[in-house]
């Protein structure tokens, strides 16, 4: 959206995670800290925050992220509601939802309100079979008009961007980028931790729109 704010909301310092807001006003530098009504989330790092669309302003839209014993998988949105005020709502989402999960990426589909969430980690309830950490590969598509999950598209390996050949690194993964396409509209995956603590250095495509 046209703004000059930039909102920081969870994180975690030393041991302590935190569920604050503070927004940095980037035409004087100047750090300030919102009246907000309704209800925080759970303090949480690691989650996503998506900027939509909505009437003349624009919500953000939270998912996901973990503290020290859970990950996440709700869905929590944070707008503007005047000058200076704020307020959290939670909605009540349909469909089936993600596994609890953080490290994964969000992004806002060409529609203007179709966030696609694809990948990350459960890394408080991580589950061994012989030496496979517990990385997702799936994605899900969340409509911030209706509230509903659906499935994804399935990931499939678009190299390494150059003419170098790069082996594909496989969908699961976490900690890795994610952007729109411009021309095609199709997600762009780069990079990220892969099973076996190693990083990738390749590209997945998802590809969301009719042209495939």
């Amino acid at each position: 959206p046209n703004t000059n704010e930039v909102l920081l909301f969870g994180g975690v310092k030393g041991s302590k995670w935190l569920n604050t807001v503070s927004i940095l006003d980037t035409r004087g530098w100047i750090w300030s800290t919102p009246k907000i009504s309704g209800s925080a989330p759970k303090p949480r790092s690691y989650h996503s925050t998506t900027a939509v669309i909505s009437g003349d302003g624009y919500k953000l839209v939270i998912f996901g992220g973990n503290n020290k014993t859970h990950a996440f998988n709700t869905v929590h949105v944070l707008e503007r509601v005047g000058d200076d005020e704020w307020k959290w709502t939670h909605p009540s989402v349909t469909g089936q939802a993600p596994f609890p999960r953080t490290g994964h990426s969000a992004t806002l589909l060409e529609d203007g309100k179709t966030i696609c969430i694809y990948g990350g980690w459960d890394p408080n309830e991580e589950e061994v079979e012989g030496e496979q950490e517990n990385i997702f590969k799936s994605s899900y598509l969340l409509d911030t008009e209706t509230w509903a999950w659906t499935s994804g598209p399935k990931a499939i390996p678009g190299g390494s961007g150059t003419d170098v050949p790069m082996e594909d690194c496989g969908n699961k993964r976490c900690g890795h980028t994610a952007a729109i396409h411009p021309e095609t509209g199709e997600v762009l995956v780069f990079g990220g931790r892969i099973p076996g603590e190693v990083l990738a250095g390749d590209f997945q495509r998802l590809v969301t729109s009719e042209e495939k």
